[in-house]
């Protein structure tokens, strides 16, 4: 049986609100569920090479190709581990955050980061600010290809419209380059939580375990 594997996005944590929503789906159904804590070593000491070595260690445990539903930065190491060989059943990507590399080091709110090596970022996942160290600063040009990528997992994507946090664009320009994904553009913000993207979430989860 495939497991469902939950990849939370920056400053968040398994437990947030799509993460318990795809919990549940998996309880409804009787499926293994692993939703690892991405914030790795820690988040004060966060690397993306940490997250995915991580998740290809999962990976790598299971019985079967997992469906892998990766939210914002989770999108983005669920592509990372796909582009490196992980078996996977299908990718649902959640706002995903595919230049999140290449946005960091060239995003002028990220500049004072950028200058000191250290910055104070709000975590969701805890409810308060935490220190950001320069690990994961000196970790991003490991990333910044993903341009390249060409993934034949089938994929689908829920970007939001009005997402204040990635640009549409970048779904927009996956989808175009990998033709096994499909992207459904909604009416919402990045937090994709209204009820008709939750629907939206639901049904692509019904079709993928079919």
């Amino acid at each position: 049986m495939s497991a469902l594997v939950y990849l939370h996005g920056f400053t968040s944590a398994p437990g947030g609100n799509k993460g318990t929503f795809a919990r549940r789906f998996a309880e409804e159904r009787g499926l293994p569920f692993h939703a690892p804590d991405l914030n790795l070593p820690s988040f004060e000491t966060l690397t993306l090479t940490a997250q995915v070595e991580t998740v290809e260690e999962l990976l790598r445990e299971l019985p079967e190709p997992p469906v892998i539903v990766g939210s914002s930065l989770g999108g983005f190491i669920a592509t990372a581990v796909a582009q490196r060989g992980a078996a996977i059943r299908s990718m649902i990507l959640l706002a995903p955050a595919i230049h999140f590399a290449r946005r960091r080091k060239t995003s002028p709110t990220w500049a004072p980061y950028r200058e000191l090596g250290e910055m104070e970022v709000f975590h969701y996942g805890v409810g308060k600010p935490l220190r950001l160290g320069p690990e994961l600063l000196r970790d991003l040009p490991h990333w910044m290809d993903d341009d390249q990528w060409r993934i034949a997992a089938p994929t689908a994507i829920l970007h939001g419209r009005f997402d204040e946090a990635v640009p549409l664009a970048e779904s927009e320009a996956y989808a175009a380059r990998n033709p096994g994904a499909r992207l459904q553009v909604l009416e919402d913000d990045h937090g994709l939580l209204k009820p008709e993207s939750l629907a939206c979430l639901r049904s692509e989860l019904e079709a993928a375990f079919r």
